[in-house]
């Protein structure tokens, strides 16, 4: 990747799954329903705010293992007489590992490097634009309050709205005139309401 060889770090490899993507007619290959998001830094210190998801469930194994569970309880060895006591039913185990239960906190887990978001269309413009939550996440975990946030391919200016609606700046860059003006027309009502 060419911001590699110009002395930009990789930090991440994010994979935006779409799950109503465009229907594609090829009949030779698989449809494409995803598009790569790449997280570069350019120093090996740098601002980052950690990002959480929900945990969806208790019964999750960490290690991977997959476990037959029983009365609630998850074991790995179900079927192997004298191996295990029976829990209580009313006291089901929490999720352990090395003898350790763990505990994912209020937070939950930190974020996963696939994102299931759905596009949406946009009626001001003919060409595709990327949802704000597929924006929300890079700029909160990248950019401090009161920062900047520069996209150097504005288009309908989705990264600024983005921005702005958390309370930082940006700087916008399009060579379009069709874009430039699509953008200030959906930014100007937010500009406006910063001013009040």
């Amino acid at each position: 990747i060419e911001m590699v060889n110009r002395g930009w770090i990789l930090r991440n490899t994010i994979v935006w799954h779409k799950p109503n993507c465009m229907p594609s007619s090829v009949k030779d290959r698989f449809t494409v329903d995803f598009e790569y998001v790449f997280f570069f830094v350019k120093n090996k210190k740098y601002w980052f705010e950690t990002q959480y998801e929900p945990h969806q469930t208790q019964e999750n194994r960490p290690d991977g293992i997959v476990r037959e569970r029983e009365f609630g309880y998850d074991t790995k060895y179900p079927e192997v007489r004298g191996f295990k006591t029976k829990p209580n039913i009313e006291q089901p185990q929490t999720p352990q590992k090395h003898g350790q239960d763990i505990n994912y906190g209020e937070q939950g887990r930190n974020k996963r490097c696939v994102w299931k978001i759905s596009p949406r269309p946009f009626k001001e413009a003919h060409f595709a634009v990327y949802p704000e939550e597929l924006c929300e996440t890079p700029i909160k975990a990248g950019c401090p309050e009161g920062g900047i946030v520069l996209d150097p391919f504005f288009g309908a200016g989705t990264t600024g709205l983005v921005a702005l609606k958390q309370n930082k700046k940006f700087i916008g860059i399009e060579l379009n005139p069709e874009y430039i003006e699509i953008a200030k027309k959906r930014l100007k009502p937010f500009l406006e309401q910063k001013k009040l």
